[in-house]
């Protein structure tokens, strides 16, 4: 059975699981005034000043995913030419002034930077937010990465933290870390009547008395938040991704359970989950359609609004619907599109054969009904589960059968057999 396209004004992710709202569009251009004055922490990390096109890597098919040995990369977003770029600082401006309007009276603003726009980053946060709400210049120092013999290697990022107000909430006691030993060698060892080991050390008269068993909190040099390995699971092939370590200690220290996280160019959606994996409610948004396809990849455990749009990708659906008891049962049979649409794309290995159910990243099947597209099931690719399951159930309620795909592309389509109800 051939399927027609089919629209719809919003799409939810069914799921028990609270999470959160996800748009692809671009933050400065979109309507988030519902949002003004509402959310707790805002994290931004944009594009650098490197010009150089960042590429997305892409698994394709059961082959891919199982062994990363067939994909296409994909250009996602392209960096600025420099950290003194016009349009570069007039981007973050924007940014910053959105993140301003966002935020709560007890809000905070943290801002991924590279080294080479820093300087310029910390003036326009001043400018927006005040210099006076300055709070730290953390340093995520780090191994990874190349060497150089022309200065010394670059093995840190900075992230810029600024409060809304002296309103600020921040609670340093929700982000322990394990205690460093070789930090206490200078200081004297005892053990108290009570049998508890500490260390002391005399400064300026003073005695200061440091227990081993109380909880250590970070400084703002963090070095014990690594890298993503080549193979670290989380890994999804988008540039630039972030541990999810790294923004779990900014959302835990400057948040409450049930509080909303905001990320205005959240790329593969790692503020997203570290929001959702903690108990706080996320905003997402970004103006890549392939950030957008890995992010709602991501986030799939949880209820997800979407507000996205769907492409005039030239294609043809061929599925089956059956009635059953309580279920349809959606069979997704081919997924046709032009072999051109691939012909630019960089393919390992060369001669990769893009067609068919292959190109199928992630499907959903759900129901329409009154302009609104619930997805009650999905397949989506992963290492875990490299094969596409061809068979979905959907509960039998009132609205119209449909399917949701998503191709290697990043290109999104809705089909449905039936009018819409």
């Amino acid at each position: 059975m051939i399927w027609q396209r089919a629209d719809c004004f919003r799409e939810i992710n069914d799921s028990q699981q609270d999470g959160g709202l996800l748009i692809c569009g671009d933050a400065g251009n979109t309507d988030l005034s519902a949002f003004y004055g509402k959310v707790q922490t805002v994290y931004l990390d944009p594009p650098g000043v490197s010009g150089a096109t960042k590429t997305l890597k892409q698994r394709v098919g059961e082959a891919g995913w199982a062994s990363s040995r067939q994909s296409v990369l994909l250009p996602v977003y392209q960096d600025y030419s420099g950290p003194a770029d016009p349009d570069y600082l007039e981007y973050l401006r924007r940014m910053l002034v959105l993140a301003h309007d966002l935020l709560t009276p007890e809000g905070s603003v943290f801002v991924h930077l590279e080294v080479d726009a820093l300087a310029r980053g910390r003036l326009l946060m001043d400018e927006v937010f005040g210099a006076s709400n300055f709070r730290n210049q953390l340093i995520w120092s780090y191994q990874t990465g190349g060497r150089s013999k022309r200065f010394f290697s670059r093995k840190h990022d900075a992230i810029l933290f600024y409060a809304k107000s002296e309103a600020h909430y921040f609670d340093i006691t929700r982000v322990p870390v394990a205690r460093k030993e070789t930090s206490s060698n200078h200081l004297k060892r005892h053990v108290d009547e009570k049998g508890r080991s500490y260390r002391s050390i005399i400064s300026g008269g003073k005695k200061y008395i440091y227990y081993d068993d109380e909880p250590v909190y970070p400084d703002d040099v963090w070095s014990d938040v690594s890298q993503m390995q080549q193979k670290d699971p989380q890994r999804t092939g988008y540039p630039t991704q972030k541990p999810q370590s790294l923004l779990d200690r900014i959302i835990l220290s400057t948040t409450r359970p049930g509080d909303l996280v905001a990320d205005l160019t959240c790329g593969s959606g790692t503020t997203l989950q570290s929001a959702a994996v903690n108990g706080r409610r996320f905003l997402g948004v970004d103006k890549s359609a392939l950030s957008f396809a890995v992010s709602r990849k991501r986030l799939s455990p949880y209820r997800l609004v979407c507000q996205a749009p769907f492409d005039a990708v030239d294609a043809l659906v061929d599925a089956s619907c059956i009635p059953g008891i309580g279920f349809y049962t959606v069979i997704l049979n081919a997924y046709t599109t032009a072999p051109e649409d691939y012909d630019k794309v960089h393919k390992t290995p060369k001669n990769l054969d893009l067609s068919g159910l292959e190109t199928v990243d992630q499907w959903y099947a759900g129901l329409i009904n009154k302009g609104e597209f619930v997805a009650y099931a999905s397949s989506l690719r992963a290492k875990q589960t490299p094969a596409l399951e061809r068979s979905l159930e959907v509960p039998l309620l009132r609205g119209t059968v449909a399917i949701l795909i998503i191709d290697v592309l990043g290109r999104r389509s809705l089909w449905t057999s039936a009018p819409q109800i």
